[in-house]
């Protein structure tokens, strides 16, 4: 390389070891026009990209930076990373082998590896991988980190904080370390620490990104002012938190909710909101302070004794009600919505299941089921497992107005964990929910109720990523539901809803 462009190379660097991400990349571009193939400009702008969240030119640009030097240890390291972002775990865990083979003590490495283990379900090797990272380097905060979000998935919730406590204290600004720790405060019950540790994720893009010029909401007394309450996360969060703005109101707040525009319709008319608009629209209206919707939770200084569950809190559209109750008022059968997977985007899979899960369940004198299940995995209603028979609702499902509609015309909803359970938990509608081994926070441990949704019944799994047992209490439960049957009076039901 010239020394021009050696000079240029060493700037491109210090910008982008000092964050300054856009001018390093120009830097690193300008190189690139001149040598295209010069292995160590190609990396760092595949690593930029990752960095970034442009995954796929990350991804273009690594697997060029291994194409030009196969034994580029750190290329393979990151392009690991880009592929579990990906979702493709299983060549990420082998680029990070690559790497591994290449570099014995890479520790990165091992603990990159130790996290993608942990998604398949390899605890034990994916505890042993941040182990070793760990012994080669006991101060590297994130090792210990990713081990305890490995512990945690193995039910060593002490340990675990443990784990996260030493990252924080490694690394102070860990914000990953003090989110997982705040979550496992949470799942054992401890709110006081929970909901404080819970702010660190106003550090995450997703809501670092949403500033204002209007002060944030600290609790006080709002005496007439407007305050927007903006979503941060999933659908499920957002209809599980909504309970909240009625206790803001109270505050002698006048209540601006912003949510995404497939919520708009159930909740425009839902207690606590006095004008509901769409994400984006924030411009348009004016408002003296804001609040991330799940902080409402620690400003209220949420425990288990005061948790507010007056059900239901949402109200379903009477109109829409009566359109199904038409429907399905052809046969008495125990009509029984199903949901098995969330959102393709959801990183989580392990709330999710197959439709094949809910094979055991097929043949049940008497019961009829409907799929509520939107996106791609609907398609398996087109072949369904065993002798099921199902029918299918997605093109009828154009919001979750419409979906809460239809749960009031069922007898019981059975979901993994999606914003299809807490969205029949808010109208009132019985609702089972099917809980991996390691649950989310919001569902706290062992028991099978929730004190969100009195009305709920959890079930959990007793081996990791294994829904056999799951699904054989539910099909007992379920035939002990239906041999109790009786048809209830639907015009007085509606009337409730």
């Amino acid at each position: 390389m010239m020394e021009n462009n050696k000079n240029l190379f060493q700037q491109a660097l210090k910008y982008h070891q000092t964050g300054n991400l856009k001018s390093a990349a120009e830097l690193y571009f300008k190189i690139f026009k001149r040598h295209p193939e010069h292995v160590d400009v190609v990396f760092l702008i595949g690593t930029l990209y990752m960095q970034t969240g442009s995954l796929g030119a990350a991804n273009t640009f690594l697997r060029k930076a291994i194409s030009l030097k196969p034994d580029h240890a750190s290329a393979h390291n990151n392009f690991g990373t880009v592929l579990k972002e990906q979702g493709a775990l299983n060549d990420a865990v082998v680029s990070y082998k690559k790497a591994l083979a290449l570099k014995s003590d890479y520790v990165m490495a091992y603990s990159n590896l130790g996290n993608a283990l942990k998604e398949q379900g390899k605890l034990d090797e994916a505890e042993l991988n941040c182990r070793r990272a760990i012994l080669l380097k006991p101060d590297y905060a994130d090792a210990y980190n990713n081990l305890g979000s490995v512990l945690q998935k193995k039910d060593k919730h002490d340990e675990a904080i443990s784990c996260y406590s030493r990252a924080v204290k490694l690394k102070p600004d860990c914000v990953g370390a003090h989110i997982n720790r705040s979550l496992a405060f949470l799942l054992t019950e401890n709110f006081k620490e929970g909901w404080s540790e819970y702010e660190w994720r106003l550090h995450t893009k997703n809501c670092a990104s949403r500033t204002f010029q209007q002060p944030r909401w600290n609790g006080s007394p709002l005496n007439g002012k407007s305050i927007l309450v903006h979503v941060e996360q999933g659908f499920g969060d957002s209809i599980q938190f909504v309970r909240y703005l009625p206790m803001v109101q109270a505050l002698g707040g006048y209540v601006i909710f912003e949510c995404p525009e497939n919520l708009l319709r159930l909740l425009n008319n839902c207690a606590g909101i006095d004008k509901v608009i769409e994400r984006g629209d924030e411009s348009d209206v004016t408002f003296d302070t804001h609040i991330h919707l799940l902080s409402l939770p620690g400003i209220f200084g949420t425990t288990m004794d005061s948790m507010p569950a007056d059900i239901p809190y949402i109200k379903v559209d009477p109109v829409l009600v009566k359109h199904w109750r038409l429907q399905f008022c052809d046969n008495n059968d125990f009509k029984v919505g199903i949901v098995w997977m969330g959102r393709p985007t959801y990183k989580d899979h392990y709330r999710s299941c197959s439709l094949a899960d809910f094979a055991p369940l097929a043949g049940i004198p008497g019961l009829k089921i409907y799929s509520l299940q939107k996106g791609p995995a609907s398609s398996e209603v087109l072949n369904p497992p065993g002798e099921m028979q199902i029918t299918g609702l997605e093109d009828h499902l154009n919001d979750f107005a419409d979906t809460a509609a239809v749960m009031a015309n069922l007898d019981l909803i059975i979901s993994t964990d999606t914003a299809v359970v807490h969205l029949a938990g808010a109208i009132g509608r019985p609702v089972w929910t099917l809980l991996h081994s390691a649950p989310d926070w919001r569902w706290f441990l062992k028991r099978n109720d929730s004190p969100w949704y009195p009305g709920m019944r959890l079930f959990r799994q007793t081996k990791p990523n294994d829904w056999t047992d799951v699904f054989g209490q539910v099909k007992s439960a379920l035939l002990q539901e239906i041999s109790a049957y009786r048809k209830p009076n639907l015009d007085s039901t509606i009337l409730h809803v």
